[in-house]
């Protein structure tokens, strides 16, 4: 289930790169950390967008904290590094909460 997710944020993060005529995607997309962070979409857009639950860090952590992970970092180190992997907004919020320096 989780590569159908990584296809599907591959292909969109291609076709927004299509679409951006030049401007470079923030997300570092050689950081398997980040797959993670992408991987995750929905569990993040309900929390921050949907407000399905109190945004807190321990609720960003347990969406790209999974089995089957690309990578094995701690979840607030991923999403500190991939803080530009999403909409305007979630990363507004995740940068809020995870703020640079990274651990």
């Amino acid at each position: 289930m989780h590569l159908i997710f990584k296809l599907s944020g591959l292909l969109c993060l291609a076709l927004m790169g299509v679409n951006a005529q030049g401007v470079q995607y923030p997300c570092p997309l050689s950081d398997l950390a980040c797959h993670d962070v992408i991987d995750s979409s929905q569990c993040i857009e309900q929390l921050v967008l949907e407000h399905n639950a109190p945004i807190t860090k321990a609720a960003l952590v347990k969406c790209v904290e999974y089995d089957g992970a690309a990578s094995k970092l701690p979840g607030a180190t991923k999403l500190c590094r991939c803080s530009g992997c999403h909409t305007q907004p979630i990363n507004d919020e995740i940068t809020q909460l995870f703020p640079p320096p990274c651990s």
